[in-house]
């Protein structure tokens, strides 16, 4: 650097870092944020199952009385394709049944598009295992192309039901019913429950942890909100049903349980599978929603709710404040739908449950409950802050 002046060379360094940070900033311009996005992970009960329905009823004809979204009419007929609900998760090969009413989508959170990678059936091995339920890759599979196109806001995640055989158990208490030889579900089942929970818990943790670390390694921990929630009753207590145990309750009600049975699902299994939950997000340190009561009044049966009729054509479909937000029992009197959708929540369901996600999200941090204003639709429902719980 001999006979080189020294302002000359300080000049000459301040040029070079002046446009190392004016390159910096240019290649940070050029490369924009992406865009937001709130997302859904799971089983049956987020990913839309039954959006199809508004309310129940027992007709065969056309739109089932305004519930069936699947059927329109027109003075030429009507026509029915449940794809205009579930779009492509409606094949031979995928029946995921993600609803244009499924929670994440009826949540509507504001300025973020909504991913539903959620399938009915999903267990927490279809989440983060090496393949999906109904065919379909897993759910961390999805999730990865996710974050490579949105930076996730929210995830919600709805999962453990059908680890624990949750299906399986109301189907046994509606066999039960119906069987030649009745018998009560809730005694046959209960020891079976309590030998599954430490290995559910155990599952349900270590998803939540995948899908973490996914998250973290995209975005950064710290820049989402992680959601784990419990599962609506979908069936009152015994004292809520409209119609008496030993009445039509299959062959109109659409919700053949016996009493015992009823009763132990509401106050035992429900709030069983909620306990365990609330466990597992306090543990891995993520927020709590507890579904529980959500649908209290609304069930399918329950005393303050009412199917639509052929003799209230005027009133039909019923609102959200009258009908059935839980899709019930297909019976044998009616070929409505698919079997799967039974005991699911419905268009109204969904869109309650939609609500309780927003209202969470609204609120950025803490766990809560939710639960609907007696007399109002699905736009009215309620959260509540609860106390966290220790860990597993």
């Amino acid at each position: 650097m001999s006979g080189v002046p020294r302002g000359r060379v300080l000049a000459a360094v301040v040029a070079v870092s002046a446009a190392v940070v004016v390159a910096t900033s240019t290649e940070s311009a050029a490369a924009p944020a992406l865009p937001p996005a709130v997302v859904s992970m799971g089983d049956s009960y987020i990913s839309g199952e039954a959006g199809r329905w508004r309310g129940n009823a027992l007709s065969d004809a056309g739109d089932k009385w305004g519930t069936d979204l699947a059927t329109r009419c027109d003075a030429s007929g009507c026509t029915t394709n449940p794809r205009w609900i579930y779009g492509d998760t409606h094949t031979s090969t995928d029946m995921c049944h993600r609803s244009t009413s499924a929670e994440i989508i009826s949540a509507a959170i504001p300025d973020a598009t909504p991913v539903n990678l959620a399938c009915s059936g999903a267990t927490t091995g279809d989440v983060v295992g090496g393949g999906g339920a109904r065919n379909q890759p897993d759910q961390l599979e999805l999730l990865r192309a996710t974050v490579r196109a949105h930076e996730v806001k929210l995830l919600v995640l709805s999962v453990g039901g059908n680890d624990l055989g949750f299906g399986d158990i109301i189907a046994d208490c509606v066999t039960g019913y119906l069987s030649p030889s009745p018998y009560r579900c809730g005694p046959k089942w209960a020891p079976t429950i309590a030998g599954r929970l430490d290995q559910v818990r155990a599952d349900v943790g270590a998803t939540i942890k995948a899908i973490k670390e996914v998250l973290d390694a995209a975005q950064g921990a710290g820049t989402y909100q992680f959601v784990l929630q419990s599962y609506p009753s979908p069936m009152p207590a015994a004292r809520n049903f409209r119609i008496p145990e030993d009445g039509p309750r299959f062959s109109v009600g659409g919700c053949p349980v016996w009493d015992t049975d009823a009763d132990w699902a509401r106050q035992e299994l429900v709030p069983t599978i909620a306990a365990q939950l609330q466990r597992v997000a306090a543990a891995r340190g993520v927020r709590f929603l507890d579904l529980q009561n959500a649908f209290d009044g609304r069930q399918v049966c329950a005393k303050a709710s009412r199917q639509a009729q052929s003799d209230n054509s005027a009133a039909n479909p019923l609102p959200g404040s009258a009908a059935e937000w839980v899709r019930w029992v297909v019976s044998g009197y009616t070929a409505q739908g698919d079997r799967q959708e039974s005991l699911h929540p419905n268009h109204y369901g969904q869109r309650a449950l939609g609500t309780c996600l927003r209202l969470v999200h609204e609120r950025s941090t803490g766990d809560f409950t939710c639960q609907n204003t007696a007399g109002a639709g699905p736009g009215r429902m309620v959260i509540a802050p609860i106390a966290a719980t220790s860990g597993v």
